[in-house]
């Protein structure tokens, strides 16, 4: 039930002569009107009258009207009001007091009387005593007439009314503010009373008017303009400053609002009125601008309780942290189900929908059933029968809070795996680049220096920036993870040929900038002073253009330690977001364990009334949401599965703000500002977004009805290539594909099929051998625009069996059909980047002889888009 006196609290206060109804009520104490946004209703003032209005702020548009708190009587005092605002625009205040009565009026002066004769005349008079009478003579007179009046003086005006009080605090505006708090002038002395009117009145005058009251007192209108931490300081205690900490009440307000804008941030399905709601402008809505709106809510939730863990959670999960003084910001860009945006997944669409699907339907029939028994319910038995109904539901949301955790953690064990895993391979790497830069050095003097001398300064660079990713001397742009960051100081430790491979341009500082300005934030926190901003993607370019036949072997083991230390920081990073990911399930779980208290609550209500009802009804939607979060990671999984298989963004259709509504309204709801009605309107336009995953499958669909094909990659690696050599030594192999320069023409967006390998000439007692292949994670494909598309995904590993003789065509049939996704862990990802072949030891324990290796075969099956 709502309290007799509390805060009007919105995202967005939009002053109307409803809220000016609440303003005026009967009040214990000042009324608070808090929000981000406050602004006026076309036409309509904000009335304040005996309630002191508080308005706190980020912005106080007084565009469409003002701040009325002029007195309401004649001699009545001014208003208080207190606007405390980061930004003001138009602001006008009027707290002047009331001018003073008038005074009362004079009174008319009265008309005169004629002069007349009287005759003489006797008159008996009787005596009272002895009652003898006699007679008594009058004699004749002339009685003189009476002369008229004049009018009175008027009465003295009345008091003007003191001037009331205004405190402006900001810290910017955009026009200076208009506050008047002047005190009322005196209230005009009475007329005087009229002259005396009619016969006999010649000479009358009319009364002096009366003297005019004294002017009221001048207000008070104390204006600051402050700095950010001053602004800050005076914060809380205004708004904690009746005693009651409406601090803490705005502050998880905001982290709700901050929740509502990432998903907006996320989904591209929105309409212009919900945009216009939230940002002001009625055009074609803008997702990009919720990042800032989120960023800025956590941000300011922060200010209002520092230690939130729900607001310092999500804001991490949104731009991401630094994790101590001085280190790289790490983390961020995950949506709001605290999944990575570039989540890989097995691009496998139809299993995802078939699961959403099935799901779907029970969620949307409790929501829709539910809600509509409890809002009809007329006895108490009813709607506890509904209410135990609703907590075998929240069981049900817990239980999938629970599964979702139990991902969470074995992804997160996944993801530490991943770091370690990565940390081994760059480290053989980096000891065979310091072998081969010792072995460059031992070389005699030749024509060849020049290219000698190349491998020797760039595989040194290579080497410096593997060592400093421990430090953070290099550290992954999270929100840009195709770039690194580099200390100086080891930029500085190499010769010009490294410093021209590495350092980047002004297109890789302008891409960062708008990663970091998407959520709010100020990239030079991430570009700071004494760093080199590193391209991977030009790094291996420029590294093609050196290499030159004598130096190939080298300049390919070079490319291999980049990449490595690239995939050391992307998988550091997937351990953060997994860490992310954790931290959200373990609060989705809180957040269900809430709802199933409140469910086991209303199940043992025995009261039958509008507000339980009203809980009710709330506790189902809260329900519906927490399984529609489930629905919702099921939805995201499906739409990676297309992005990954088919190049295409689907932002457009994910709705990731499905099943939910704006705090506002929620707020709305509970305050009986809107009904049942209006709320099941909005419910049922919230979920109704879910049907936007329909153009997802679309799309997906249409895909398979381009030209598509499917052929073989086919490689064969033979002494003296180094392959061979190193697969016999080492017990692995690496090699590249270049989609655009080792397929044939036409052959475009190349995905992988299936895998096959020969060691021709080896020997296993079991006339075949198992190797694990593996893809490092930076997935190639060639579009028909003849660009090359780099999909940033985990490094899978296959097992596949090699065989000892030579390969022969179509001896296996065919792998898999072009569209269903099978074992291989590099189903439908890109043919093009970099391939590892490993030999396991347990295969040489059981027999493996590779002495007499002659050749390598690796045949890739693929799909393509023809051209």
């Amino acid at each position: 039930m709502l309290p007799d006196y509390y805060p009007y609290i919105r995202d967005t206060v939009t002053i109307t002569e409803q809220l000016n109804t609440f303003c005026t009520r009967p009040s214990i104490g000042p009324v608070f009107l808090i929000g981000r946004i406050v602004k006026h209703e076309v036409g309509c003032n904000l009335r304040v009258t005996a309630n002191r209005v508080i308005i706190v702020a980020d912005v106080y548009d007084g565009t469409n009207g003002m701040i009325d708190a002029s007195a309401t009587s004649a001699g009545g005092p001014g208003g208080t009001v207190t606007v405390m605002c980061r930004r003001s625009i138009n602001a006008r205040v009027n707290a002047c007091g009331g001018q003073g009565a008038a005074g009362a009026a004079g009174e008319a002066g009265s008309a005169g009387t004629a002069s007349y004769h009287r005759d003489g005349y006797w008159e008996t008079v009787t005596d009272p005593v002895t009652m003898e009478t006699r007679d008594v003579w009058h004699p004749e007179e002339d009685i003189p007439g009476a002369d008229p009046t004049n009018g009175s003086p008027g009465g003295p005006g009345g008091p003007g009314g003191s001037g009331g009080s205004i405190t402006f605090t900001s810290i910017k505006d955009d026009t200076p503010p208009d506050l008047l708090a002047a005190g009322g002038a005196g209230g005009p002395g009475g007329p005087g009373g009229a002259a005396a009117q009619g016969p006999f009145s010649e000479g009358s005058i009319e009364g002096e008017p009366g003297p005019s009251g004294p002017d009221g007192a001048e207000g008070q209108v104390n204006v600051a303009t402050l700095e950010e931490a001053d602004y800050l300081a005076a914060l809380r205690p205004l708004l904690n400053s009746t005693g009651r900490p409406y601090a803490n009440y705005w502050a998880p307000y905001r982290i709700a609002m901050g929740e509502h804008f990432h998903r907006l941030y996320d989904s591209g399905v929105m309409d212009s009125a919900e945009y216009a709601r939230h940002v002001g402008d009625s055009g074609v809505p803008d997702r990009a601008k919720y990042g800032p709106l989120a960023a800025n809510e956590f941000e300011r939730a922060l200010e209002l309780q520092p230690n939130n863990a729900d607001a310092i959670r999500l804001q991490r999960q949104l731009v991401g942290f630094v994790p101590e003084p001085g280190a790289a910001r790490v983390g961020g860009g995950t949506n709001a189900l605290g999944l990575p945006r570039d989540l890989d997944v097995v691009p496998n669409f139809d299993g995802y929908v078939k699961a959403f699907t099935s799901f779907l339907t029970p969620v949307l029939l409790f929501l829709h059933d539910g809600v509509d028994k409890i809002l009809s319910a007329n006895e108490v038995g009813r709607l506890s029968e509904i209410a135990g109904q609703l907590s075998l539901e929240a069981v049900k949301a817990r239980e999938n809070a629970e599964d979702s955790l139990g991902i969470a953690k074995t992804e997160l064990e996944q993801a530490d795996s991943g770091v370690a895993y990565a940390q081994s391979e760059l480290d053989q790497a980096t000891a065979a680049i310091s072998r081969a830069i010792v072995e460059a050095q031992q070389q005699p003097d030749s024509p060849e220096d020049d290219i000698l001398s190349t491998v020797i300064e760039v595989g040194s660079a290579v080497l410096g920036v593997a060592a400093a990713i421990p430090s953070g001397g290099a550290s992954l742009v999270a929100l840009a993870p195709s770039l690194m960051t580099l200390a100086d100081s080891v930029l500085d430790a190499a010769g010009p040929y490294a410093r021209d491979l590495l350092r980047g341009d002004a297109q890789d500082l302008q891409k960062i900038r708008d990663a970091y300005n998407a959520v709010g934030q100020d990239p030079s926190a991430v570009i700071s002073g004494g760093q080199t901003i590193v391209n991977f993607a030009t790094v291996a370019q420029r590294l093609g253009e050196m290499t030159r036949n004598q130096n190939a072997p080298h300049m390919a083991l070079i490319k291999r330690g980049t990449d490595l230390a690239h995939e050391l920081l992307l998988a550091r990073n997937r351990a953060v977001l997994a860490r992310q990911h954790l931290d959200a399930a373990t609060a989705r779980l809180a957040r269900a364990h809430d709802v199933v208290a409140q469910a086991d609550a209303l199940q043992h209500n025995q009261a039958l009334n509008a507000e339980a009802i009203k809980q009710a009804g709330l506790a189902a939607i809260y329900t519906a949401q927490a399984r529609g979060d489930v629905l919702l990671s099921l939805a995201f999984r499906a739409k990676r599965s297309v992005e990954i298989y088919t190049l295409k963004d689907e932002d457009a259709n994910f709705p990731l703000d499905a099943g939910r509504i704006c705090p506002d309204l929620a707020t709305d709801y509970y305050e009986k500002e809107i009904d049942d009605v209006r709320l099941m309107q909005e419910l049922n336009s919230s979920w109704g977004k879910i049907l936007s995953l329909a153009d997802m499958q679309n799309d997906y669909v249409e895909y398979f009805d381009r030209p598509l094909d499917k052929d073989w990659m086919r490689r064969s690696f033979t002494a003296p290539e180094p392959q061979v050599a190193e697969l016999q030594s080492l017990h692995r192999f690496t090699f590249e594909i270049d989609p655009g320069a080792d397929l044939p023409n036409g052959h475009f967006e190349a995905k992988i099929r299936s895998i096959r390998l020969a060691l021709v000439g080896a020997s296993h007692p079991e006339g075949e051998i198992s190797c694990e292949v593996h893809h490092d994670g930076k997935y190639l494909q060639l579009r028909p625009d003849k660009t090359v598309t780099t999909q940033l995904l985990l490094p899978k590993v296959s097992t596949c069996n090699a065989k000892t003789t030579p390969l022969l065509p179509d001896e296996f049939g065919d792998a898999s059909p072009l569209d269903a996704p099978k074992s291989l862990a590099f189903w439908g990802r890109g043919l093009g980047g970099s391939w590892q072949v490993t030999i396991p030891q347990q295969q040489f324990d059981g027999g493996l002889d590779l002495s007499g290796l002659t050749r390598i075969q690796v045949w890739i099956g693929y799909q393509f888009l023809r051209g």
